[in-house]
Order: structure tokens, then sequence, then C-alpha cells
């Protein structure tokens, strides 16, 4: 069933089904094929491969004889590779999404054998591109899957592309990590029942699992406490160190008891404080490149002393580096919410951009957990300032510019004559519209002259322009004020015209489909009045809710006018 991941299950429903789905994909030329001079130098590789190995093949491996023969071919075929391939061997790549049947079914590589033309399907994500076509051409010609991972074993071996110190492929470990733990404790379970003495390949295999089962959480659990668990406060230095030192005595290593280690702790912290506070760069770059010297040495290398040095100098550092996160993100940032990602979000923004992991080891979603923690711990016991109605924000370094705001502003009481345009709105209106209506006929809504049915129609009109200007204008009021008080005008302007231009057009889809309604059932004439009442009552109340947003009452901005015009005209 071609090349799957190890310790996935899959069927041979499966197969099918994702070499189908890679078959149309070839047919819309939607594949990318290998191109012939790769090919050509995979034959060459296995053609040195087989003839080196002729010469010192053991009875060990005697499950590789049976397939000496088929690697010749596969040697040759791709060595005879053309462009005009009518039979023989050719090899496309996709995407790996497409050679997922399901979640937790995958393959890396399928083959479709037709005529005398063997097509291997090969997912792009797979590593060791040519151990995965020996191992499918071997499973297409029938060998078993433990004889596949032999010969695509033997290949990396005489290639010396095994991966240290346990000696298995690259591809495997990405197979292996991959897995869930319950996943790999199957695996290892079924290895240890199979494995034989001198199987060099389930002997890596296994090794690898036990340390991904053991040493990986250990390791992931040593990571937690010294990042998350340490800048919460959930854990003691002393508690951290002793977590340290036990790792290394399960290691048999020799380290230095627990008091001695948190002395070294305790003074490397007050010295790197000190440091920082008082500059002395000299002594810093002494720390720096005490560090660099013994990071560069292999693990094995650095010993428990040394390790301590370096998990003291990168806690705090840590520490350090969080608390001016912190501080850098509540004084931009007040007041959270209680969401802990709008903390992650102001960290990156302000601070961290898109090195957190690279900074804290930790993701951001993670650090903004701990900067949300720290801000509630804090207020919980000391309330945040209380708001001062004389500044639109609380006090912060980075507070608004006010770049709008008269600074010789004083309230004063507005006048009687100011008072009275309010009345400008209706009242005035409709005092000029009785007026004229009983001097001369006209009015400014109805007239004597108009029909009944021309008077009924404006009258619904007028009906519906109420509401359509009270929902338009509570849509536009609803954020326009908001803008407003947080001194947003380029904002508040764009907010409020794209509203007002979005209301209109909603009335004019009203106003036809009303022009339609009153002209099949009256006439044209009464549709048109309709039409036409609706568009020009809708607008003008409108326009009075838009411009009622810059009226903001006792404020000390001192561009209404220009707001005003702003938003009416700019756009």
């Amino acid at each position: 069933m071609g090349c799957f991941p190890l310790g996935v299950d899959v069927t041979i429903e499966d197969f099918q089904d994702v070499c189908w789905s890679q078959r149309n994909l070839r047919k819309l030329d939607l594949l990318d094929s290998l191109p012939t001079a790769t090919l050509q130098s995979y034959g060459a590789v296995f053609d040195r491969f087989i003839t080196e190995f002729d010469s010192t093949v053991s009875s060990q491996h005697a499950s590789l004889l049976c397939g000496q023969d088929d690697i010749r071919e596969l040697s040759k075929l791709l060595s005879q590779t053309s462009e005009e391939c009518i039979e023989g061997i050719r090899i496309f790549v996709g995407l790996h999404s497409g050679f997922q049947k399901r979640p937790g079914q995958q393959f890396w590589a399928v083959y479709n054998v037709h005529n005398s033309i063997t097509d291997i399907f090969l997912s792009k994500d797979a590593q060791d591109v040519m151990g995965t076509i020996l191992h499918t051409f071997l499973s297409c010609r029938g060998f078993t899957r433990r004889q596949c991972f032999t010969a695509e074993f033997l290949l990396a071996r005489w290639n010396d592309t095994l991966v240290v110190p346990n000696g298995i492929l690259g591809k495997t470990i990405q197979d292996l990590n991959r897995l869930t733990p319950e996943e790999c404790m199957v695996l290892l379970q079924q290895i240890t029942f199979s494995e034989t003495e001198d199987d060099s390949f389930l002997t890596g295999v296994k090794s690898t699992l036990v340390q991904q089962l053991v040493d990986k959480p250990s390791m992931h659990q040593l990571k937690e406490l010294g990042t998350a668990a340490y800048l919460n406060g959930s854990v003691t230095r002393e508690d951290l160190v002793a977590a340290r030192l036990r790792w290394h005595c399960q290691r048999n290593r020799p380290h230095p008891n627990l008091s001695a280690a948190v002395d070294l702790f305790s003074e490397v912290e007050a010295t790197v404080i000190r440091i920082l506070r008082d500059r002395n760069r000299d002594v810093l770059q002494s720390l720096t490149d005490a560090l660099d010297g013994f990071l560069g040495q292999s693990i094995t290398a650095i010993d428990a002393t040394a390790d301590i040095f370096a998990l003291s100098l990168f806690c705090t550092m840590q520490k350090l580096a969080f608390e001016e996160v912190y501080m850098e993100v509540t004084d931009r940032n007040p007041l959270f919410n209680d969401q802990p990602d709008q903390a992650a979000a102001f960290a990156e923004l302000f601070a961290l951009g898109s090195r957190c992991e690279s900074y804290f080891d930790m993701t951001p979603s993670q650090f903004g957990g701990l900067l949300s923690k720290r801000y509630r711990d804090h207020y919980s016991i000391t309330q945040p300032p209380p708001f001062k109605e004389s500044k639109f924000a609380l006090s912060s370094a980075f507070a608004e510019a006010q770049i709008d705001v008269d600074p010789n502003f004083t309230g004063h009481e507005m006048p009687s004559y100011q008072r009275f345009t309010f009345l400008s709105v209706f009242a005035i209106p409709a005092l000029i519209d009785i007026l004229m209506l009983t001097t001369t006929g006209h009015g400014l809504y109805l007239s004597s002259y108009m029909t009944e049915q021309e008077q009924h129609s404006a009258t619904v009109a007028l009906m519906l322009s109420l509401l359509l200007s009270g929902a338009i204008g509570t849509w536009i009021t609803c954020g326009g004020t908001y803008y407003l008080a947080s001194m947003a005008f380029s904002a508040m302007n764009l907010f409020v015209i794209t509203r007002l231009l979005g209301g209109f057009a909603f009335t004019l889809i009203v106003g036809f489909v009303g022009f339609v309604a009153f002209t099949c059932m009256t006439g044209v004439r009464a549709g048109l009045v309709f039409f036409l009442y609706l568009i020009a009552l809708t607008t003008y109340l409108c326009l009075l809710a838009a411009l009622a947003n810059f009226q903001f009452s006792g404020s000390t901005f001192q561009s209404v006018c220009i707001c005003c015009v702003t938003c009416c005209f700019q756009y």
C-alpha cells in the first residue's frame, strides 16, 4: 500500500481512494513532475548503491537480497527516463493534503501501475525523497513493509544520512513526531514483540520511542517550570533549581548540592539586576562571553554548574523582560478586558512583534495569559485609579495627543439665541409650513392643490421616512460619538460617511420598491410623489443625525465646523 508513516494504520480502501484522487489531479495537470535530470541522478545513486552492496552484503540483510533485481530495475528505469515517457516510471509531487484520507490516516507516497508505466505520487512534505521512492517502488513489487523499511535504512546508512545518536531515518523521526503518546506506546509494544537481535532499524526506532516517551516529557516539564511557571510566580527559585538538579541526578551526572545551586542562582540574579541598573557594559559583556563560551560546546560537555548558571541568567533576563513588557502594555492600554488574547495582541503590537517564542519560549497566547493574570492579581487588591471627568482617558505616558483640543478652552453657558436655534429642526419648519398653507395654499410638506391620492402618497412617505431616518441615525450615532470621545477624528469621519452613504443606498432601494408598488396600484404620478418625498425627507433627517455626532456638549474640541465640512464633502 505504498509508503505511509510508522504507527499509522491504513486500509486498502484508503490507499485506493488516495490513488484515485491523485490520478484525477494528474489528469487535471495539478501535480508537479520531477525533472528528468533529477530522476536520472536518482537512478545513478541507486546503481552505485546496489553495486557496492553486492560486494559487502551479509546474511543479516538477507531480506534485501530478494529485492536486488528490483532495485537494479528501478535504477535502470530512472536512468532511461526521457521527456516523452511511454514506458518506465514517472514521479509526481502534490500537496500533502491530497494524501490524507481522514485525520490520522495519511500516506507519504502511493503508486499506480497501468500498461507498462509505473506512476509514483509523492507528498511534497515527505523527507528523504530517494528513500520514499525506493520504499514505494518495492511496495509496488509486492515486498513487505518491513523489507521496504530495511532497504530504505540500508540506503540511508550507505549514503551516510542516518540521524544520530539513534541512527534512524530522518523520515522516521518525522513519522514518530506526528504520533500521540498513546500511539507511541502501542508502536513500542509492537516493536518490542517483533524485534530481532540484529535488526538495527527497529533498535533505532525503539530507542527513539523511549526517548520521546521519557525524555521529551521531562524536558517539556523543565521548560514549563523555567518559563511560564517561574514568570507567573507559581514556583520559587528553590523549586526551579531543585527540579533541574533532579534531572541531572536521574542521568547520573555530578551536580552541586541544592543550597550551593540556589546561592549561585540568587547571586547571578542580583548581579544581572545591578548590572542593568548601573549600565555596567563591561561586566555584562563578561557574562555574555562566559555564556557564549560553554553554550558553543556539545550538550554532554556542559556540566551541572554551567547549566545552573545559564538557567539563572536566562530566567532573570526573562523575568525582567516580562516586567518591561507588562509596563509597556499597561501604559498603552490601562484597562484590560476579560480576554487574555487582548493582552497578547498588545504585547505583540508594542513590544514583542512576532518574536514571542524566541524571547520567552512560549506561544503568544500563553504570554497573554501571564499578562492578564498579573494584571488581575494586582487590581484584585489595588483598584484602578478613578476616572476623571475632565479627561477622556486614564492618565498614561501614551495618552492621546489632543492636537485638536483648544488649550485655552473655558466652559461657558450657551447663549439663549443659540438655544433658540434648536427649534429650527422641526418647530420652525412646521410653523413656516402652517403659515404658508393657510395664506397661499402651498406648504413645505403638503399643498391644498394636491389630489387626495398625492397627499396619501406623501403621508406614507413621511411615515416611512421617520422609521428609516431613526434606524439610520441610530446606526450612525452608535459609533460616531464614541470616536469623538476618543478623539479619533479621522476614524469618525470615515465611520459617519460610510454609514450615511449606506443609509442613502438603502433609502433608494425602499423608494424604488415603493415607486413600483404605487405605480402598479394607483399610477405613475402617485409613485413619483412617494419616491421624491421619501428621498428628500430621509436625506434631510439623516444629515441632521450625522451632524449631531459632532456636537459634544462641554467638549474642548475646537474643529466642529471643519469636521462637519470634511465629513460631508471629503468623499
